[in-house]
């Protein structure tokens, strides 16, 4: 600012005389009024005999208003030169989606069927032909206990079964010719179904010494050596279907409902390399865990060369989707003021304007947008970093 500049400060000068006390020695005074307006900034005013203190007043009182006049004066410029230099940024449209958002979990693989076998009767295991993993067909004989007690049971009950049907033979003609009372012929037709039905007993338990597999699948655990005891419901071999397994996952409540049978989904096994197999929700559980308040889903995989194995941990992602459309934008576009308040920038006319919004959750596309956006509106999403509230803007989308 240059010294010719000036305006009013604080009042008129009066200069007035002292009559009564100091006549003989007139001085001029300078008394300001607050309620007058200034003639000169820095325009000669005269002090004589003034104090100190009143000039350091007045000197300090200038300089505040000198700043206060030149940071208006800088902040002009500032916002000037801002409103009239581009930005250079990019810019998306914002658009409207259904929500598919893939959900991810850890399970288990188990078999798609369990059988386990036991020995129906009680004995020393004598064999056992299979191991764990190996693959069975159904007939094939696993395990044999010691026999000779049942099998002498089974000769003694057929033996009386001879004894009863050779004693049939003989009384029946006589009882038809009439020779022979009835109550004696029912005798012997009762000793003759006793004699069956003992047999078939004893032949059961012959047979049962003998333990077979019932359908084809792979030993999943052997839990006896010959010289053990086999005992009725006491588990000797289990045997696992794996052709198809299941990934059994537990599904938090807040994601069951979104979850359908027959929906896909894809399995990765570390085991095997974290591989991609294609599986389907089979079975949906409907009562929750009443500690982790989880519900139980099984996804079916097919599995010919009976490579994934039960027990194997796996990784499961399933598209969780919604008829819902929902506004999405980049992650990258959203800011934070110093308020902890989201917003972006949206281009109007080449001036990027400060918009504060609502988000919802994180969608594979970018973030949920509830208030704030429409469609088709075009927010920017490089260089906002360089932008306030009105900066005029270049888009040069690369």
């Amino acid at each position: 600012m240059g010294h010719g500049f000036a305006i009013h400060l604080f009042g008129t000068t009066m200069i007035s005389k002292n009559r009564n006390r100091h006549q003989n020695d007139r001085r001029e005074r300078v008394k300001i009024f607050s309620g007058y307006r200034p003639k000169y900034l820095f325009g000669p005013i005269v002090y004589r005999k003034a104090g100190m203190k009143t000039k350091t007043i007045m000197m300090c009182f200038a300089l505040v208003i000198s700043g206060f006049f030149l940071e208006g004066c800088s902040d002009s410029t500032a916002q000037k030169t801002l409103n009239n230099t581009a930005v250079d940024i990019e810019v998306e449209v914002v658009k409207e989606i259904g929500r598919h958002e893939e959900i991810s979990y850890s399970g288990t693989i188990e078999e798609s069927e369990s059988i386990a076998l036991s020995f129906a009767v009680v004995g020393q295991v004598s064999r056992v032909l299979v191991t764990d993993g190996d693959v069975i067909h159904e007939g094939q004989l696993l395990a044999e206990v010691n026999d000779k007690s049942y099998r002498s049971a089974y000769e003694m009950a057929l033996a009386t079964l001879k004894q009863a049907e050779d004693a049939h033979r003989r009384l029946l003609p006589m009882y038809k010719n009439g020779n022979l009372p009835e109550i004696k012929y029912v005798e012997i037709q009762t000793g003759l179904l006793k004699a069956k039905a003992a047999t078939a007993i004893a032949k059961k338990s012959l047979d049962d010494c003998r333990l077979y597999s019932p359908v084809n699948g792979v030993v999943g655990r052997r839990a006896m050596d010959p010289g053990m005891n086999a005992i009725p419901n006491l588990v000797s071999i289990k045997i696992v279907q794996i052709e198809m397994v299941y990934a059994r996952v537990a599904i938090s409540e807040n994601d069951i409902a979104s979850i359908r049978i027959g929906q896909n989904a894809i399995v990765k096994i570390g085991a095997l390399g974290n591989g991609k197999h294609n599986g389907v929700v089979e079975k949906i559980g409907v009562m929750a865990d009443p500690i982790s308040h989880t519900y139980k889903i099984k996804i079916g995989i097919d599995n010919p060369d009976l490579q994934i194995k039960p027990g194997m941990i796996c990784n499961v992602a399933v598209n969780k989707t919604d008829d819902i459309a929902r506004l999405c934008v980049p992650i990258r576009a959203v800011l934070i003021d110093e308020l902890g308040r989201n917003f972006v920038y949206v281009v109007n006319e080449n001036k990027a304007v400060k918009k504060h919004i609502e988000t919802g959750k994180l969608l594979k596309a970018g973030v949920e947008i509830t208030r704030g956006l429409k469609v088709g509106e075009h927010i920017v999403v490089a260089g906002q970093q360089k932008l306030v509230d009105h900066s005029s803007v270049r888009v040069v989308n690369r």
